[in-house]
């Protein structure tokens, strides 16, 4: 099996896409370590990955996931691929609809572990909560038993491999990167004598480029800059300044027992948001409002949007008149085309930062082997394998739209004549450069509550840029419910 090439790794490391009605809609689009038991078991006790020599029949592997569209064919098409590969290993994909849907049923799945997958695809915020619930496998221990693997993960982004170790040792097998992007009007830049090959870099900049575009009085335009009230905004802005979002070295070392979102530089970071509100610079859209920021940039009434990479094959599709049910299976009934943007020039570039653009933390999901028995987690193993070979994740990023984990997948020709070659392919060049320039000393927070955390900090969003809310009062109470969920879940961590 041919894995990834060694590589010397370079240099410095959420989005279902929707058109509706006429607007383009896209919505993103030390403890135990996963592995050992955390009694000094071995690579080969943790990860039997002999035990598929010996297995009789076929071994049976599922695999979850939470993906729509194009990366959903993607994952298909990888398991057909695999099955036709061998015989002794029959790989079922199965949709669990959305993330939350599949985090859910994964912790009632926790009470009966046969009724687990093999494997998992789990969102980036799940990364606590897997490692705290003793259910998943840690790559580090099945490469430790299979050491002709070890080249397999030689060159993953850097930023791609801190943000998913623990104690230097990788936790899950595979990964599907994004990371937000600043979507923005070029005409409306122009009209507002802003240089479009000079897009905002830093807040101050995103304030200072609607101030102009505002003030250049542009037909339609109503706020110009428009974001989704979403927490993870925040979080990114301040990862991107090593700033932690909660306590316990950001959630690695322990489970958080304190969010740090109302200290100085979180404060910050809402009272920008009301400023921008009460000048009206900014459309703040409700944080369940999955259609208004796209509707705003395809009517080009806002001419700047901060969103997923994951959108750019949509965004791409709409403008180009080529949006079928392939790409957007949500919309199978409707006539995709009479769907077309032609007028719409979009240009793409890194998201602004506090201080600089392009900083923050890894989006997307990852692959995680759960424990299940020593003939499944093998067969499972074998088949991540499968997974990280330099074909199968150029098919996987050329067709399921995800941003390269592997140096060798981002210099495969395949890939690299398209990102030459197409407006597509030039964004998602665009977006896996801001990949490389993540920081992996500092890869953002670690959180079990992750879900009762985001939902808090969506409501104190909602409250401040949509209900004249005051940053003072309403984050101080939005901490105080967080913490007491971080009480609640370490009362019992990693058990749901």
């Amino acid at each position: 099996m041919a894995f990834l090439r060694t590589h010397r790794p370079m240099v410095r490391t959420s989005g279902v896409a929707l058109l509706v009605a006429g607007s383009l809609i896209a919505a993103a689009c030390g403890g135990d370590d996963g592995g050992s038991e955390g009694d000094g078991a071995s690579g080969s006790a943790a990860c039997p990955v002999d035990a598929l020599k010996s297995a009789k029949g076929t071994v049976n592997v599922d695999v979850w996931y939470a993906f729509q569209g194009l990366p959903a064919q993607a994952i298909q098409n990888l398991a057909d691929k695999y099955n036709a590969s061998q015989s002794k290993v029959k790989v079922t994909v199965a949709n669990q609809g959305s993330y939350d849907e599949q985090l859910s049923k994964y912790k009632t799945g926790l009470g009966k572990p046969s009724t687990l997958p093999e494997v998992v695809t789990a969102e980036d915020t799940n990364t606590r909560f897997l490692i705290d619930s003793k259910s998943v496998v840690s790559a580090a221990d099945c490469v430790k038993a299979d050491p002709d693997a070890a080249t397999m993960y030689d060159d993953l982004v850097p930023a791609v491999k801190a943000a998913y170790s623990l104690d230097g040792k990788l936790v899950p097998a595979g990964f599907a990167v994004s990371t937000p992007m600043l979507y923005f009007n070029k005409r409306h830049f122009a009209a507002a004598g802003l240089d479009i090959a000079k897009p905002p870099t830093t807040l101050e900049e995103l304030r200072a480029a609607a101030e102009k575009i505002k003030a250049a009085n542009i037909p339609g335009v109503a706020k110009p800059l428009v974001l989704k009230m979403d927490a993870w905004y925040i979080e990114h802005w301040l990862t991107g300044e090593a700033k932690p979002v909660v306590d316990q070295d950001n959630g690695h070392a322990a489970p958080a027992t304190k969010t740090l979102i109302g200290d100085a530089s979180g404060a910050e970071l809402f009272q920008w948001i009301r400023k921008m509100v009460d000048d009206g610079l900014l459309n703040a859209v409700a944080s369940s409002d999955d259609i208004s920021p796209y509707l705003a940039v395809a009517t080009e009434s806002g001419s700047m949007l901060i969103e997923t990479s994951a959108a750019i094959t949509t965004i791409d599709a709409a403008i180009s008149g080529t949006l079928n049910a392939d790409i957007l299976p949500q919309a199978a009934n409707m006539d995709l085309s009479t769907f077309k943007f032609d007028t719409l020039d979009v240009g793409v570039a890194p998201t602004p930062g506090v201080k600089k653009a392009g900083v923050g933390q890894i989006g997307g999901n990852a692959w995680y082997i759960v424990k299940k028995t020593p003939e499944e987690i093998a067969a499972a193993w074998d088949f991540m394998k499968f997974v990280n070979q330099v074909d199968t994740q150029v098919e996987w990023t050329m067709l399921g739209g995800y941003l390269p984990s592997h140096e060798a997948v981002a210099e495969d020709p395949r890939l690299t004549t398209d990102w030459d070659s197409s407006r597509k392919g030039g964004w998602l060049k665009q977006a896996y450069a801001s990949v490389l320039t993540l920081d992996p000393k500092f890869t953002g927070p670690w959180i079990g509550a992750y879900a009762g955390f985001r939902a808090e900090v969506r409501a104190a969003l909602d409250k401040i840029g949509q209900q004249n809310g005051d940053p003072a009062t309403v984050v101080p109470e939005a901490v105080t419910r967080i913490e007491k969920a971080f009480e609640t879940y370490n009362k019992n961590p990693g058990q749901g």
